[in-house]
């Protein structure tokens, strides 16, 4: 479905993207990870045709976004982080004419405005002015735009911004919904959301390509251990050169004691060389706790890692 193969960007001498590759097929919802200024929405307007790459190939469904443009963007439904609506249209008058743009048959629209509409539950809504909405309710109206003409490809920027816990979980519904057709790629800062309906992840960093694989595997829950001590000398370095510490974080320290995150590839094997790190160093060893890594956790020790030298 997607095909993404050596894209750079570069804008004079600063380089947005580099040699990014990666390959999806229908049916995948994909999480698009990265810190701002990583480049993820750099590589969305190149898939949108947007902006053009520097250098590389993309196809979408077989078709060059460079070399067949027009067929490329009309597999392509697209939210943007800020939906570009017009305030003076009601929502089904905005919706109509997307849908005319997108040259849906003029028998069909109704049809299909009716199930765009009905997905986004923008039933109530459909004969106010888009211009009046809460910005919530705007995002559902561009998500219900991206959705017209069901395209095989959904690009989608934050598709939760200013929607509270209730409309989340409808939107969470919704993406799943879709993503057994189409293809989804899905930004958002909502780490939390991304491993709720996500499979598979993409990290970006500095415009390369960290991670491509799956969700469960970037947020391993055996990757932290933490450590609790007082006492000793030059502890937090010896556990930081233990085999297998990839980091060492502090996340409590005063007169009483000192707690220490180690970011590592199996808690349960280190622990007990941590205790004997401690204890050798004539520490007092209070607590070993492996804990749950989350996606937060997750991608800020995959960039961490990737940035040392």
């Amino acid at each position: 479905m997607l095909t993404v193969e050596q894209v750079s960007k570069r804008y004079g001498h600063r380089t947005a993207l580099r040699d990014v590759s990666f390959t999806a097929e229908g049916g995948e919802i994909i999480a698009l990870l990265g810190r701002n200024g990583a480049g993820k929405t750099t590589l969305m307007n190149i898939l949108t045709g947007y902006i053009a790459m520097t250098s590389g190939r993309a196809c979408i469904g077989g078709h060059d976004v460079l070399r067949e443009p027009l067929t490329a963007r009309r597999m392509v439904g697209y939210l943007p982080e800020l939906p570009p609506l017009y305030p003076e249209m009601t929502v089904r008058e905005c919706l109509m004419y997307c849908a005319a743009l997108k040259g849906i048959p003029h028998g069909e629209r109704r049809k299909e405005l009716d199930r765009v509409i009905s997905l986004t539950a923008l039933e109530a809504y459909a004969g106010r002015l888009s211009g009046r909405l809460s910005k919530g309710y705007r995002q559902r109206v561009g998500l219900a735009q991206a959705l017209l003409g069901r395209p095989p490809l959904l690009i989608l920027d934050e598709p939760g911004s200013g929607l509270d816990p209730v409309q989340l979980a409808q939107m969470r519904d919704v993406i799943r919904d879709v993503g057994r057709e189409s293809m989804v790629l899905l930004s958002s800062h909502l780490l939390s959301e991304m491993t709720n309906v996500c499979a598979r992840a993409l990290v970006l960093d500095a415009g390369s390509l960290r991670y491509d694989g799956p969700m469960e595997e970037l947020t391993a829950t055996k990757g932290v251990l933490e450590v609790t001590y007082r006492n000793g000398h030059g502890i937090s370095a010896a556990l930081s050169a233990l085999p297998g510490v990839c980091r060492v974080s502090a996340l409590e320290e005063d007169a009483e004691r000192i707690r220490l995150a180690l970011y590592c590839e199996d808690s349960a094997a280190l622990a007990a060389e941590a205790a004997r790190c401690v204890l050798a160093r004539e520490g007092e060893l209070l607590a070993l706790c492996p804990q749950h890594q989350g996606l937060e956790e997750a991608f800020l020790r995959l960039v961490h890692e990737e940035a040392k030298p």
